[in-house]
Order: structure tokens, then sequence, then C-alpha cells
């Protein structure tokens, strides 16, 4: 899953795209359709590259040109557009990874093998990890989503992160810690025999 950074933002900026980045400064609402016919799938594929999902991918890219029409005002030119832009869809798309999600056992799995006795402790351990990871901080819960859950490589994490990679590897290494300290007060003040052999393996 690697993306590297010679490849995020594309070619360099023509005189053609500068021209309709300076009427989207003025806030003309065409320059910007112009601007999203040229950038759209590009932004599209970028988010579903972060995400791993057209639909949330598709709700991205929508919503990262509206923001971007929005903030027109604030844009100084300092960055090219694009570089611009993807920083939008960056900041987007984390904080549709920071979502609550359930991140072990899927609502539809919980409901099926609720009816599975032999599945109930695996319910118990799921439902101990949520709550445990639920009590992290957001960074914690997010390096460990990234990392843990979506097995991405720690340049990619820390890329989405905008961290160096041996801060992201330090990161990972606390928030792992943390939440083996949380599951086992968790498992400590459980009653007795509830998510508790989850613990001991």
């Amino acid at each position: 899953m690697a993306f590297r950074a010679e490849n995020r933002h594309g070619l360099s900026e023509s005189p053609y795209e500068a021209r309709l980045v300076a009427r989207f400064q003025a806030g003309e609402a065409e320059a910007l359709a112009s601007l999203f016919e040229m950038h759209v799938d590009r932004v599209y594929a970028y988010a579903r590259h972060l995400l791993n999902s057209r639909e949330d991918a598709e709700e991205v890219a929508s919503e990262a040109f509206l923001r971007a029409f929005e903030r027109a005002a604030g844009y100084r030119g300092d960055s090219e557009f694009r570089g611009w832009l993807f920083g939008i869809t960056r900041n987007l798309c984390l904080d549709r990874l920071r979502q609550p999600r359930l991140m072990l056992l899927e609502p539809e799995a919980a409901e099926c093998a609720a009816g599975d006795p032999g599945d109930t402790d695996r319910i118990d351990t799921a439902v101990v990890v949520r709550r445990a990871l639920a009590d992290l901080s957001d960074e914690h819960q997010l390096v460990l989503k990234l990392c843990d859950v979506e097995q991405w490589d720690a340049a990619d994490a820390a890329f989405m992160l905008d961290k160096s990679v041996q801060a992201t590897k330090s990161l990972l290494y606390r928030a792992r810690r943390a939440l083996r300290r949380r599951l086992a007060e968790l498992w400590d003040d459980a009653p007795r025999g509830q998510a508790r052999d989850g613990g001991d393996e």
C-alpha cells in the first residue's frame, strides 16, 4: 500500500491552472468548476487510497471541493493549489477515520453470533476491547486503526498522521501499551467469568 511523496500531487501547476486559481481566489464559481474537473479524479483516488472505501471516497471528494470554495478567501497561494486541496482532503479523511466504528466485530457479525453460544466469549472480548479503545486518546485510536486494523505500513501511516516514521512507530508502541494497560484494568473489574478468558491468552 505504498504511496510515495513524489506521486501525491501529480504534475507542476500549469499557466492555465494558475489563471483558474487566481479566478478561484476571486470567488468565481466557474473557476472552481473547472478546477473540479481538473482534479476530482486525483482527489477521489487519493481519498480511496486512504479510506479503502468507494462510498467514503466519493463523499470526501465532493466535500473537499465544497470546503475549498468556502475557504477560497483564505488561500494565499503560498503552495500549489493541488497541494492545498490535498491537504483539505487529507484532513477530511482523518476525520472519517476518527469516526467511531466497530473495529473487531461488526454489528451484523455480532447479531449472527449472538445466537451461537460458542461465540459468547468472543463477543464479550470484542465488547471489552472496543470499550478499552474508546477510552484511549484520539491519536492512539487512530494509529491503532491504521496500523493494526487497516494494516498500513509505517511510512503510509506516518504520512497520514503528518509525523516521521520513527515518531509514528513510537506512537504505535505507546498506543499498544496503553491499550494493554486499559484492557487489564477492564478485565480486572469485570464480573467473574465475563471476558476474562480473552485476557489470559
